[in-house]
């Protein structure tokens, strides 16, 4: 229930101070994902889609180099033996019967939708 919290925040700050991103696109496409993160925060750009390697095994994108060896040696050969988030991360998830599922969707329905129009933002959640 994002919308109700948010709501909290917001009589004390504007929206323009909060940047949303979608974990949907951070695991499809970090880079770009993070990169809007720099813009946000006013940050000079280092972070390239090059940093980035699909692992196919894990099944999501992980980290080519550590980032400050890139930095001290912009020269670098990025090699696809990177950082990866912990084996817990990326796993399959338990079976759900469906009925919960839908009751679940109904009753969290009205409070993504507020969400998506007080950020401007459709997660696609359904």
């Amino acid at each position: 229930m994002y919308d109700l919290h948010l709501n909290r925040w917001l009589h004390y700050f504007h929206i323009d101070q909060f940047h949303f991103l979608s974990a949907e696109n951070l695991v499809a496409n970090p880079a770009a994902e993070l990169q809007r993160v720099e813009k946000f925060l006013g940050l000079r750009h280092k972070l390239s889609k090059e940093l980035f390697y699909y692992n196919q095994t894990r099944g999501f994108y992980c980290m080519c180099v550590d980032q400050r060896k890139r930095e001290s040696n912009p020269d670098r050969q990025i090699t696809a033996d990177g950082k990866c988030l912990s084996s817990s991360k990326g796993r399959t998830h338990p079976s759900i019967d469906p009925r919960v599922l839908n009751k679940l969707r109904e009753f969290f329905r009205p409070h993504n939708e507020r969400l998506y129009k007080m950020v401007g933002v459709n997660f696609g959640w359904k």
